[in-house]
């Protein structure tokens, strides 16, 4: 019977002392081991820049044709349309679905400064899903947007240049 006091008295007083560093601020959840685990990842996530997070090699290829069109200047309706059109044609989808593309790669280019430095991390969760027919199309679609508008400017260039090594890189 002793015993079973001992035990009641242990546990009644853990659960006060429990209760008391609650009261006092302590947040009992971060001696839990998978809250904390969650809480990391989460972190880890919210951490990372948008455009690093692309989950499908579409959504890549759909941000750096946003990017290099963009980096001729403003984007004109005619060139968005064509940049749409182009989603349509190459990527199999229909015109809204292409229209969404656009319109979350531009949301997501809106405080990157230099995209060529960027092209790594774009690439890189979604450089195993890229074959050798998906790159060349890429790279055709990057120089068909940086030559809508005359000659390709030398920004353009160089994440055509990025882009081609960083997917021929074995």
């Amino acid at each position: 019977m002793h015993i079973i006091l001992g035990l009641i008295t242990t546990v009644g007083g853990v659960i006060w002392a429990l209760y008391r560093l609650q009261n006092s601020g302590v947040d009992l959840n971060s001696f839990n081991p998978f809250y904390w685990a969650r809480r990391r990842s989460w972190e880890k996530q919210l951490g990372t820049k948008e455009i690093h997070r692309l989950q499908s090699s579409i959504e890549a290829a759909a941000l750096l044709v946003v990017a290099m069109a963009r980096l001729e200047g403003e984007v004109t309706r005619e060139q968005k349309k064509e940049i749409t059109s182009l989603f349509v044609k190459e990527f199999g989808i229909n015109q809204s679905v292409a229209l969404d593309y656009y319109t979350s790669s531009s949301h997501m280019l809106k405080d990157v400064m230099n995209i060529s430095s960027e092209v790594r991390n774009v690439l890189k969760p979604t450089k195993a899903e890229f074959k050798s027919n998906h790159v060349d199309a890429l790279l055709e679609m990057l120089s068909m947007v940086s030559r809508a508008e005359g000659p390709a400017n030398a920004e353009q260039e160089l994440l055509l240049k990025v882009v081609s090594d960083e997917l021929n890189k074995e």
